[in-house]
């Protein structure tokens, strides 16, 4: 049986790829047919294009041609002897590429088989992706219940991650100078959206904050961003660079680096990859927990 892949041989360029569907079904795997992926605007379109400079380089888990995907949603059509979490007919989200069918070791600790609810479209499950990458900043930042948490970047991450800390208890400001995306924020609850005027932002921060906010996540994925950024964070706060740097920023770092010498200003890398996928014996945070009592203070 045969399937098909988006394969991406070079910049801007993709087309579908016919390949030998791997069979026959092990004891622990799953055969899915795929009925939504979702692309990842930032990782994704960076590949896509050439932005990312790995897929010019040998070895890399991007170098061209690449495969592309990694949010997908299917459904179950094989299941193997030993598999008696899921039945023929499930529909499953996994972090498989964008193929037409896939096969799934449930056993597997670094893999996610998650069966999706009956009333969640198979879009919107394969959508869910974007908010594991959203997820990874409250998870590693270092904030209490109504301390002040800066989004630099409303697009989807961005937000997702603005959502989750006000759910969690912070007082949160976004920050974009694109108008469509200020009000996509404010319709989706998010309280403080400011970027309609982009002039000296951190110090509009710092005046809102009254002093800078405890943590500050740079969801943009732009070394300049972050280095507006850091300087919105109040003494002994943190920057989270939750967006991945590609493009070349020329700069002088030591503007950058003076909250982190003279105010003690933390910066803290989330990506979510370096987080355990399940929970191991050693405990702490994994991307299928997320662990709060909090709850949201105005």
């Amino acid at each position: 049986m045969t399937g098909w892949a988006a394969v991406v041989p070079e910049a801007n360029v993709v087309h579908l790829e016919e390949f030998e569907i791997p069979g026959p079904v092990g004891p622990h795997e799953v055969l899915v047919q795929t009925e939504c992926t979702f692309i990842s605007t930032g990782t994704e379109l960076a590949n896509f294009t050439g932005l990312d400079p790995g897929v010019h380089v040998p070895g890399s888990w991007n170098q061209f041609p690449a495969r592309p995907g990694y949010a997908n949603c299917g459904r179950v059509i094989e299941l193997g002897s030993a598999v008696d979490t899921l039945a023929v007919g499930d529909r499953v989200f996994t972090q498989r590429k964008h193929v037409s069918h896939h096969l799934v070791a449930v056993d597997d600790p670094d893999t996610i088989v998650v069966p999706v609810p009956a009333d969640v479209p198979s879009d919107l499950a394969a959508a869910v992706r974007m908010g594991m990458v959203a997820i990874t900043a409250p998870q590693v930042a270092d904030n209490h219940v109504n301390d002040w948490v800066v989004v630099f970047g409303l697009g989807l991450v961005g937000n997702l991650a603005a959502q989750l800390f006000q759910l969690d208890g912070a007082r949160v400001i976004g920050v974009d100078p694109v108008p469509a995306r200020l009000e996509l924020a404010r319709r989706v609850g998010i309280r403080r959206v400011i970027g309609e005027d982009m002039t000296d932002i951190a110090e509009q921060v710092r005046d809102l904050t009254g002093g800078g906010a405890q943590t500050v996540v740079e969801a943009v994925g732009h070394a300049g961003v972050a280095e507006t950024a850091i300087h919105a964070a109040a003494p002994y706060g943190e920057l989270i660079l939750l967006g991945s740097p590609r493009a070349p920023v020329t700069t002088d770092l030591n503007e950058f680096l003076q909250p982190v010498h003279k105010s003690w200003v933390t910066i803290k890398g989330a990506l979510e990859h370096r987080l355990p996928v399940n929970p191991t014996t050693r405990g702490g945070i994994t991307t299928l927990t997320c662990q709060t009592d909090r709850s949201p203070v105005e």
